[in-house]
Protein backbone atom coordinates (compact mmCIF):
# COMPACT_ATOMS: atom_id res chain seq x y z
CA UNK A 1 0.00 0.00 0.00
CA UNK A 2 2.75 2.39 1.02
CA UNK A 3 4.68 1.86 -2.58
CA UNK A 4 1.69 1.84 -4.68
CA UNK A 5 1.22 5.26 -2.73
CA UNK A 6 4.67 6.48 -3.23
CA UNK A 7 4.30 5.43 -6.92
CA UNK A 8 1.20 7.89 -7.22
CA UNK A 9 3.24 10.92 -5.84
CA UNK A 10 6.29 10.41 -7.75
CA UNK A 11 4.24 10.04 -11.13
CA UNK A 12 2.50 13.29 -9.86
CA UNK A 13 5.33 15.18 -9.35
CA UNK A 14 6.72 14.10 -12.29
CA UNK A 15 3.56 15.13 -14.42
CA UNK A 16 3.56 18.75 -12.74
CA UNK A 17 7.21 19.29 -13.89
CA UNK A 18 6.30 18.61 -16.80
CA UNK A 19 3.37 20.57 -17.21
CA UNK A 20 5.83 23.48 -15.65
CA UNK A 21 8.26 23.07 -18.71
CA UNK A 22 5.66 23.09 -21.10
CA UNK A 23 4.33 26.15 -19.63
CA UNK A 24 7.80 27.74 -19.55
CA UNK A 25 8.63 26.89 -22.86
CA UNK A 26 5.73 28.68 -24.24
CA UNK A 27 6.14 31.63 -22.24
CA UNK A 28 9.73 31.69 -23.56
CA UNK A 29 8.25 31.49 -26.97
CA UNK A 30 5.99 34.32 -26.42
CA UNK A 31 8.52 36.66 -25.25
CA UNK A 32 10.86 36.02 -27.75
CA UNK A 33 8.15 36.70 -30.30
CA UNK A 34 7.30 39.91 -28.59
CA UNK A 35 10.95 40.82 -28.87
CA UNK A 36 11.42 39.85 -32.66
CA UNK A 37 8.06 42.27 -33.26
CA UNK A 38 9.55 44.89 -31.67
CA UNK A 39 12.79 44.61 -32.87
CA UNK A 40 11.68 44.62 -36.52
CA UNK A 41 9.13 47.44 -35.34
CA UNK A 42 12.45 49.17 -34.46
CA UNK A 43 14.46 48.53 -37.78
CA UNK A 44 11.17 49.54 -39.68
CA UNK A 45 11.08 52.86 -38.07
CA UNK A 46 14.57 53.29 -38.24
CA UNK A 47 14.56 52.56 -42.01
CA UNK A 48 11.67 54.94 -42.34
CA UNK A 49 13.36 57.53 -40.33
CA UNK A 50 16.29 57.46 -42.68
CA UNK A 51 14.84 57.37 -45.60
CA UNK A 52 12.60 60.25 -44.68
CA UNK A 53 16.06 61.79 -43.37
CA UNK A 54 17.10 61.41 -46.84
CA UNK A 55 14.51 62.63 -49.01
CA UNK A 56 14.53 65.88 -47.01
CA UNK A 57 17.78 66.26 -47.33
CA UNK A 58 17.66 65.82 -50.88
CA UNK A 59 14.76 68.25 -51.14
CA UNK A 60 17.10 70.87 -48.85
CA UNK A 61 19.60 70.49 -51.90
CA UNK A 62 16.78 70.55 -54.68
CA UNK A 63 15.46 74.00 -53.33
CA UNK A 64 19.54 75.25 -52.51
CA UNK A 65 20.22 74.80 -56.16
CA UNK A 66 16.90 76.02 -57.44
CA UNK A 67 18.06 79.78 -55.33
CA UNK A 68 21.42 79.23 -56.81
CA UNK A 69 19.63 79.59 -60.43
CA UNK A 70 18.38 82.27 -59.48
CA UNK A 71 21.40 83.82 -58.19
CA UNK A 72 23.30 82.92 -61.12
CA UNK A 73 20.53 84.18 -63.45
CA UNK A 74 20.45 87.22 -61.84
CA UNK A 75 24.31 87.83 -62.14
CA UNK A 76 23.96 87.08 -65.89
CA UNK A 77 21.28 89.43 -66.65
CA UNK A 78 23.39 92.47 -64.40
CA UNK A 79 26.10 91.41 -67.32
CA UNK A 80 23.39 91.17 -70.21
CA UNK A 81 19.63 92.46 -70.08
CA UNK A 82 18.92 89.94 -73.03
CA UNK A 83 19.97 87.21 -71.12
CA UNK A 84 17.32 84.25 -71.25
CA UNK A 85 18.18 81.64 -68.92
CA UNK A 86 20.01 78.44 -69.07
CA UNK A 87 17.83 76.04 -71.39
CA UNK A 88 19.86 72.94 -70.72
CA UNK A 89 20.56 71.76 -67.89
CA UNK A 90 23.67 73.49 -65.38
CA UNK A 91 25.22 70.58 -63.05
CA UNK A 92 26.12 72.53 -59.41
CA UNK A 93 27.85 69.71 -57.88
CA UNK A 94 28.35 65.67 -58.57
CA UNK A 95 29.63 63.96 -55.58
CA UNK A 96 28.93 61.08 -53.12
CA UNK A 97 27.82 63.06 -49.66
CA UNK A 98 25.29 65.16 -51.77
CA UNK A 99 24.49 63.61 -55.09
CA UNK A 100 24.18 64.75 -58.44
CA UNK A 101 22.37 68.61 -58.78
CA UNK A 102 21.31 70.03 -61.58
CA UNK A 103 19.57 73.38 -62.59
CA UNK A 104 17.71 74.58 -65.30
CA UNK A 105 16.07 78.92 -65.37
CA UNK A 106 13.37 80.56 -67.64
CA UNK A 107 13.95 84.46 -67.81
CA UNK A 108 10.18 86.04 -68.94
CA UNK A 109 9.73 89.63 -69.45
CA UNK A 110 6.67 90.50 -67.90
CA UNK A 111 3.95 93.74 -69.48
CA UNK A 112 6.52 95.89 -67.97
CA UNK A 113 9.32 96.85 -69.23
CA UNK A 114 11.40 97.24 -65.71
CA UNK A 115 10.50 93.66 -65.02
CA UNK A 116 11.25 90.38 -65.77
CA UNK A 117 10.25 86.74 -64.00
CA UNK A 118 12.93 83.97 -63.41
CA UNK A 119 11.43 80.52 -63.50
CA UNK A 120 14.31 78.29 -61.99
CA UNK A 121 14.40 74.81 -60.94
CA UNK A 122 16.80 72.51 -59.17
CA UNK A 123 16.42 69.01 -59.18
CA UNK A 124 18.77 66.41 -57.18
CA UNK A 125 19.94 62.56 -58.54
CA UNK A 126 22.24 59.62 -56.60
CA UNK A 127 25.61 60.31 -57.16
CA UNK A 128 26.51 59.04 -60.91
CA UNK A 129 22.64 58.06 -61.13
CA UNK A 130 19.44 59.04 -63.38
CA UNK A 131 16.82 58.61 -60.79
CA UNK A 132 15.07 61.79 -59.13
CA UNK A 133 15.69 62.29 -55.60
CA UNK A 134 13.71 65.52 -55.88
CA UNK A 135 12.77 68.35 -57.54
CA UNK A 136 11.79 71.98 -56.47
CA UNK A 137 11.14 75.20 -58.20
CA UNK A 138 11.25 78.80 -57.40
CA UNK A 139 9.89 82.05 -58.69
CA UNK A 140 10.68 85.44 -58.83
CA UNK A 141 10.67 88.76 -59.88
CA UNK A 142 13.20 91.31 -60.94
CA UNK A 143 12.77 94.88 -61.84
CA UNK A 144 15.99 96.93 -63.29
CA UNK A 145 16.53 100.35 -61.96
CA UNK A 146 18.86 102.74 -64.13
CA UNK A 147 20.87 105.52 -63.85
CA UNK A 148 24.08 107.19 -64.66
CA UNK A 149 25.16 108.39 -61.39
CA UNK A 150 27.53 106.88 -59.16
CA UNK A 151 27.61 103.97 -56.75
CA UNK A 152 29.22 105.37 -53.92
CA UNK A 153 30.58 109.01 -53.22
CA UNK A 154 32.29 110.49 -50.07
CA UNK A 155 33.16 113.44 -48.09
CA UNK A 156 36.56 114.02 -46.45
CA UNK A 157 36.04 110.80 -44.46
CA UNK A 158 36.34 108.41 -47.05
CA UNK A 159 35.51 104.74 -48.03
CA UNK A 160 36.35 102.21 -45.75
CA UNK A 161 36.23 98.58 -46.94
CA UNK A 162 36.09 95.63 -44.99
CA UNK A 163 34.67 91.85 -44.82
CA UNK A 164 33.63 90.84 -48.43
CA UNK A 165 32.17 93.56 -49.33
CA UNK A 166 31.74 94.91 -52.51
CA UNK A 167 31.22 97.77 -54.89
CA UNK A 168 30.31 97.14 -58.52
CA UNK A 169 28.96 98.82 -61.59
CA UNK A 170 29.27 102.66 -61.78
CA UNK A 171 31.92 105.16 -60.65
CA UNK A 172 33.81 105.37 -57.05
CA UNK A 173 34.21 109.30 -56.10
CA UNK A 174 35.91 109.70 -52.88
CA UNK A 175 36.90 113.01 -51.56
CA UNK A 176 38.93 111.58 -49.23
CA UNK A 177 41.30 108.45 -49.01
CA UNK A 178 40.27 104.43 -49.61
CA UNK A 179 40.83 101.64 -47.47
CA UNK A 180 40.20 97.93 -47.86
CA UNK A 181 40.92 95.32 -45.88
CA UNK A 182 39.76 91.25 -45.49
CA UNK A 183 38.54 90.13 -48.95
CA UNK A 184 36.97 93.27 -50.40
CA UNK A 185 36.94 94.67 -53.78
CA UNK A 186 35.86 97.17 -56.23
CA UNK A 187 34.87 96.07 -59.37
CA UNK A 188 35.36 92.86 -61.09
CA UNK A 189 37.49 91.65 -63.74
CA UNK A 190 34.87 91.74 -66.05
CA UNK A 191 33.40 94.86 -65.45
CA UNK A 192 35.73 97.50 -63.97
CA UNK A 193 34.67 100.92 -62.97
CA UNK A 194 36.44 104.20 -62.57
CA UNK A 195 37.89 105.31 -59.11
CA UNK A 196 38.55 108.61 -57.82
CA UNK A 197 40.30 109.56 -54.48
CA UNK A 198 41.01 113.24 -53.90
CA UNK A 199 42.85 112.24 -50.49
CA UNK A 200 41.45 115.69 -49.48
CA UNK A 201 41.31 114.71 -45.21
CA UNK A 202 44.39 116.98 -43.64
CA UNK A 203 44.73 118.08 -41.01
CA UNK A 204 45.00 115.10 -38.94
CA UNK A 205 44.17 114.77 -34.99
CA UNK A 206 41.34 115.16 -33.18
CA UNK A 207 40.79 118.92 -33.69
CA UNK A 208 42.22 119.81 -37.06
CA UNK A 209 40.66 123.36 -36.95
CA UNK A 210 39.01 125.72 -38.98
CA UNK A 211 41.71 124.37 -42.54
CA UNK A 212 40.15 121.08 -42.52
CA UNK A 213 39.59 119.42 -44.85
CA UNK A 214 42.68 120.07 -47.11
CA UNK A 215 44.96 118.55 -49.58
CA UNK A 216 47.19 115.73 -47.68
CA UNK A 217 50.83 115.85 -49.19
CA UNK A 218 53.04 113.23 -49.24
CA UNK A 219 50.75 110.40 -48.36
CA UNK A 220 48.79 107.44 -50.46
CA UNK A 221 45.07 107.74 -50.28
CA UNK A 222 44.58 103.95 -51.17
CA UNK A 223 45.99 101.44 -48.71
CA UNK A 224 44.71 97.75 -49.13
CA UNK A 225 45.08 94.25 -47.79
CA UNK A 226 46.51 91.58 -49.74
CA UNK A 227 43.55 89.58 -50.33
CA UNK A 228 41.94 92.87 -51.75
CA UNK A 229 41.47 94.21 -54.76
CA UNK A 230 40.24 96.80 -57.15
CA UNK A 231 39.62 96.36 -60.85
CA UNK A 232 39.12 99.68 -63.29
CA UNK A 233 40.75 103.12 -63.77
CA UNK A 234 42.12 104.38 -61.11
CA UNK A 235 42.82 107.99 -60.43
CA UNK A 236 44.15 109.11 -57.20
CA UNK A 237 46.12 112.10 -56.11
CA UNK A 238 49.45 111.06 -54.67
CA UNK A 239 49.14 107.33 -55.28
CA UNK A 240 52.13 105.58 -56.52
CA UNK A 241 51.70 102.15 -55.04
CA UNK A 242 49.14 99.23 -56.73
CA UNK A 243 49.43 97.39 -53.36
CA UNK A 244 50.86 94.57 -51.53
CA UNK A 245 49.90 92.62 -54.07
CA UNK A 246 49.65 94.09 -57.71
CA UNK A 247 46.05 94.76 -56.33
CA UNK A 248 44.80 98.05 -58.55
CA UNK A 249 43.95 96.07 -62.05
CA UNK A 250 43.09 97.36 -64.87
CA UNK A 251 40.81 94.43 -65.92
CA UNK A 252 38.78 93.57 -69.06
CA UNK A 253 38.83 97.66 -70.36
CA UNK A 254 40.12 99.28 -67.09
CA UNK A 255 43.56 101.10 -67.18
CA UNK A 256 44.62 100.50 -64.45
CA UNK A 257 45.91 102.85 -61.51
CA UNK A 258 47.24 106.27 -63.25
CA UNK A 259 50.34 107.24 -61.83
CA UNK A 260 50.12 111.06 -61.85
CA UNK A 261 46.68 111.49 -61.72
CA UNK A 262 44.86 114.45 -59.94
CA UNK A 263 41.31 113.33 -59.11
CA UNK A 264 38.79 116.19 -59.28
CA UNK A 265 37.34 117.26 -56.08
CA UNK A 266 33.60 116.23 -56.33
CA UNK A 267 30.92 117.83 -54.71
CA UNK A 268 28.79 115.88 -53.38
CA UNK A 269 24.79 115.56 -53.58
CA UNK A 270 23.23 118.26 -52.21
CA UNK A 271 19.46 118.81 -51.39
CA UNK A 272 17.31 121.89 -50.17
CA UNK A 273 15.88 121.09 -46.80
CA UNK A 274 14.25 124.18 -46.32
CA UNK A 275 12.51 124.36 -49.79
CA UNK A 276 11.21 120.70 -48.96
CA UNK A 277 10.35 121.96 -45.59
CA UNK A 278 8.47 124.98 -47.39
CA UNK A 279 6.76 122.52 -50.59
CA UNK A 280 5.03 120.48 -47.16
CA UNK A 281 0.84 120.31 -47.98
CA UNK A 282 0.23 117.56 -45.60
CA UNK A 283 1.77 117.48 -41.79
CA UNK A 284 0.64 113.91 -39.91
CA UNK A 285 1.83 112.06 -36.75
CA UNK A 286 3.95 109.36 -37.41
CA UNK A 287 1.65 107.43 -35.87
CA UNK A 288 -1.61 108.03 -37.39
CA UNK A 289 -3.04 104.96 -38.57
CA UNK A 290 -3.81 106.65 -41.58
CA UNK A 291 0.22 106.90 -42.33
CA UNK A 292 1.37 103.86 -40.11
CA UNK A 293 1.48 100.93 -41.73
CA UNK A 294 2.64 98.87 -38.91
CA UNK A 295 -1.04 99.36 -37.47
CA UNK A 296 -3.56 97.08 -38.94
CA UNK A 297 -6.35 98.78 -40.48
CA UNK A 298 -10.09 96.69 -41.41
CA UNK A 299 -10.35 98.27 -44.71
CA UNK A 300 -6.72 98.61 -46.16
CA UNK A 301 -4.99 95.71 -43.65
CA UNK A 302 -0.93 96.76 -43.58
CA UNK A 303 -1.40 98.31 -46.53
CA UNK A 304 -0.42 102.46 -46.57
CA UNK A 305 0.05 105.31 -49.02
CA UNK A 306 1.78 108.23 -48.23
CA UNK A 307 0.89 111.71 -50.32
CA UNK A 308 3.09 113.63 -51.67
CA UNK A 309 4.68 116.64 -49.52
CA UNK A 310 4.17 114.99 -46.63
CA UNK A 311 5.45 115.88 -43.19
CA UNK A 312 5.64 113.26 -40.68
CA UNK A 313 6.20 114.16 -37.05
CA UNK A 314 8.34 111.99 -34.16
CA UNK A 315 10.50 108.74 -35.22
CA UNK A 316 8.49 106.52 -37.84
CA UNK A 317 8.79 102.48 -37.91
CA UNK A 318 7.97 101.01 -41.37
CA UNK A 319 8.43 97.35 -40.31
CA UNK A 320 6.99 94.01 -39.84
CA UNK A 321 4.12 93.69 -42.89
CA UNK A 322 4.30 97.11 -43.93
CA UNK A 323 3.50 97.45 -47.50
CA UNK A 324 3.85 100.77 -48.54
CA UNK A 325 3.47 103.49 -51.56
CA UNK A 326 5.47 106.92 -51.61
CA UNK A 327 4.09 109.19 -54.08
CA UNK A 328 6.32 111.71 -53.74
CA UNK A 329 9.13 113.78 -51.30
CA UNK A 330 8.90 112.87 -47.86
CA UNK A 331 9.98 114.83 -44.25
CA UNK A 332 10.42 112.97 -40.94
CA UNK A 333 11.70 114.84 -38.01
CA UNK A 334 12.48 112.06 -36.21
CA UNK A 335 14.30 109.05 -36.86
CA UNK A 336 13.26 106.56 -39.87
CA UNK A 337 13.65 102.58 -38.98
CA UNK A 338 12.80 99.90 -41.66
CA UNK A 339 12.83 96.45 -40.97
CA UNK A 340 10.76 93.07 -41.27
CA UNK A 341 9.47 92.30 -44.60
CA UNK A 342 8.43 95.76 -44.95
CA UNK A 343 8.14 96.18 -48.89
CA UNK A 344 8.05 100.00 -50.18
CA UNK A 345 6.84 100.65 -53.54
CA UNK A 346 7.59 103.52 -55.71
CA UNK A 347 4.45 105.13 -57.42
CA UNK A 348 4.71 104.89 -60.93
CA UNK A 349 3.00 108.87 -60.70
CA UNK A 350 6.57 109.93 -59.75
CA UNK A 351 7.96 108.91 -63.31
CA UNK A 352 11.61 109.90 -63.27
CA UNK A 353 12.02 112.32 -60.69
CA UNK A 354 13.56 109.88 -57.86
CA UNK A 355 11.40 110.99 -54.59
CA UNK A 356 13.62 112.11 -51.70
CA UNK A 357 12.64 110.61 -47.74
CA UNK A 358 14.33 113.51 -46.12
CA UNK A 359 15.22 112.50 -42.54
CA UNK A 360 16.59 114.90 -39.60
CA UNK A 361 17.04 111.77 -37.41
CA UNK A 362 19.25 108.73 -38.34
CA UNK A 363 18.38 106.42 -40.75
CA UNK A 364 18.50 102.47 -40.12
CA UNK A 365 17.06 99.81 -42.61
CA UNK A 366 17.52 96.03 -42.35
CA UNK A 367 15.73 93.45 -41.91
CA UNK A 368 14.19 91.21 -44.84
CA UNK A 369 11.77 93.62 -46.88
CA UNK A 370 13.11 96.08 -50.14
CA UNK A 371 12.36 98.73 -51.94
CA UNK A 372 10.54 98.28 -55.73
CA UNK A 373 11.27 100.58 -57.94
CA UNK A 374 8.70 102.00 -60.23
CA UNK A 375 8.01 101.20 -63.85
CA UNK A 376 10.52 103.81 -64.78
CA UNK A 377 13.41 102.41 -62.96
CA UNK A 378 13.27 105.38 -60.14
CA UNK A 379 13.66 104.40 -56.39
CA UNK A 380 13.58 106.61 -53.43
CA UNK A 381 16.62 108.77 -51.72
CA UNK A 382 17.22 108.66 -48.63
CA UNK A 383 18.54 111.28 -46.84
CA UNK A 384 19.95 111.75 -42.87
CA UNK A 385 20.80 115.42 -41.54
CA UNK A 386 21.50 114.08 -38.57
CA UNK A 387 25.32 115.70 -37.32
CA UNK A 388 27.50 116.41 -34.55
CA UNK A 389 26.31 120.05 -33.77
CA UNK A 390 22.72 118.69 -32.91
CA UNK A 391 21.29 121.04 -35.29
CA UNK A 392 19.72 119.18 -38.64
CA UNK A 393 19.88 123.08 -40.52
CA UNK A 394 23.11 123.48 -39.73
CA UNK A 395 25.99 123.20 -41.96
CA UNK A 396 29.22 121.51 -39.88
CA UNK A 397 33.16 123.08 -40.68
CA UNK A 398 36.14 122.52 -39.52
CA UNK A 399 36.72 120.51 -36.48
CA UNK A 400 32.53 120.22 -36.44
CA UNK A 401 32.66 118.52 -39.88
CA UNK A 402 35.21 116.31 -38.61
CA UNK A 403 33.38 114.68 -35.73
CA UNK A 404 30.66 115.08 -37.56
CA UNK A 405 31.73 112.73 -40.41
CA UNK A 406 32.41 110.11 -37.54
CA UNK A 407 28.84 109.95 -36.54
CA UNK A 408 26.76 107.30 -37.76
CA UNK A 409 23.35 108.57 -38.71
CA UNK A 410 22.63 105.69 -41.55
CA UNK A 411 22.69 101.86 -41.54
CA UNK A 412 21.90 99.20 -43.80
CA UNK A 413 21.99 95.65 -42.45
CA UNK A 414 19.65 93.00 -42.61
CA UNK A 415 19.23 90.88 -45.82
CA UNK A 416 17.42 93.62 -47.41
CA UNK A 417 17.12 94.32 -51.01
CA UNK A 418 17.36 97.89 -51.40
CA UNK A 419 18.94 98.11 -54.72
CA UNK A 420 16.80 100.84 -56.04
CA UNK A 421 17.49 102.97 -53.46
CA UNK A 422 20.18 106.02 -52.47
CA UNK A 423 21.29 106.34 -48.44
CA UNK A 424 22.46 109.59 -47.94
CA UNK A 425 24.34 110.30 -44.61
CA UNK A 426 24.70 113.98 -45.48
CA UNK A 427 27.18 115.35 -42.40
CA UNK A 428 27.62 111.76 -40.82
CA UNK A 429 29.05 107.89 -41.92
CA UNK A 430 26.55 105.50 -43.60
CA UNK A 431 26.95 102.21 -42.26
CA UNK A 432 26.64 99.05 -44.97
CA UNK A 433 26.63 95.60 -43.46
CA UNK A 434 24.67 92.19 -43.49
CA UNK A 435 23.92 90.79 -46.65
CA UNK A 436 21.52 93.42 -48.61
CA UNK A 437 21.98 95.22 -51.83
CA UNK A 438 21.68 98.73 -51.77
CA UNK A 439 21.65 101.03 -55.39
CA UNK A 440 23.88 103.77 -53.91
CA UNK A 441 25.75 105.04 -50.88
CA UNK A 442 26.81 108.54 -50.20
CA UNK A 443 27.90 110.15 -47.12
CA UNK A 444 30.96 112.34 -45.61
CA UNK A 445 32.36 108.54 -44.93
CA UNK A 446 30.77 105.23 -46.36
CA UNK A 447 32.06 102.53 -44.04
CA UNK A 448 30.83 98.73 -45.93
CA UNK A 449 31.51 95.70 -44.03
CA UNK A 450 30.04 92.16 -44.02
CA UNK A 451 29.28 90.67 -47.24
CA UNK A 452 26.82 94.30 -48.26
CA UNK A 453 27.25 95.38 -52.00
CA UNK A 454 26.80 98.45 -53.44
CA UNK A 455 24.99 97.82 -57.15
CA UNK A 456 23.84 101.00 -59.24
CA UNK A 457 24.34 102.61 -62.75
CA UNK A 458 24.58 101.65 -66.31
CA UNK A 459 28.10 101.83 -66.83
CA UNK A 460 28.09 97.69 -67.16
CA UNK A 461 29.91 95.88 -69.44
CA UNK A 462 27.02 95.21 -71.62
CA UNK A 463 23.56 95.47 -69.27
CA UNK A 464 22.09 99.10 -69.26
CA UNK A 465 20.20 98.14 -66.12
CA UNK A 466 20.73 96.68 -62.71
CA UNK A 467 18.33 94.62 -61.53
CA UNK A 468 17.14 93.50 -58.15
CA UNK A 469 14.51 91.15 -56.50
CA UNK A 470 11.69 92.36 -55.49
CA UNK A 471 9.21 89.05 -55.26
CA UNK A 472 10.30 85.00 -54.09
CA UNK A 473 8.01 82.36 -54.51
CA UNK A 474 8.10 78.50 -54.34
CA UNK A 475 5.91 76.82 -56.84
CA UNK A 476 5.02 72.92 -56.35
CA UNK A 477 6.24 70.99 -58.64
CA UNK A 478 3.88 68.06 -61.27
Amino acid sequence: MIRQRTKQLASTYHRLRTDRSGSFLITVVVIMLVLTGIGVAIAGLATNQYQHARTEIAEQNAMSVAEAAIEQSVYQLNSSDSFSGYASPQELFNNKTEGRGVFTATVTNLPSSNAKSIVATGTVYPYNGNRVLSKRSVRVTVVGTSSSGYSVQTGPGGLILGGSASITSSNVYVNGTISLSGASSIGTASNPVNVYAGNIACPTGSNPGSSYPQLCSGTQPITMAYSTYIYGTVCATGQTSTGPNNNIKPGSGGAGLQVGCTAPAVSPPTYDRSAQIAAVTTTKSSTDKTVDCTQWDSTNAFKRTWPANLKLTGNVNIASSCDLTITGNVYITGNLTIGGAAKITIDNSVGTTRPVIMVDGTIDAGGSGGVIANSSGTGPEFVSFSNSTGNPGATPTGTDLYNSQKKTTVTVGGAGQFAGAVFDAYWGTIVIAGSGHIGAAAGQTVNMSGAGTVIFGTELSSGSKTWGITSYQQIPNP
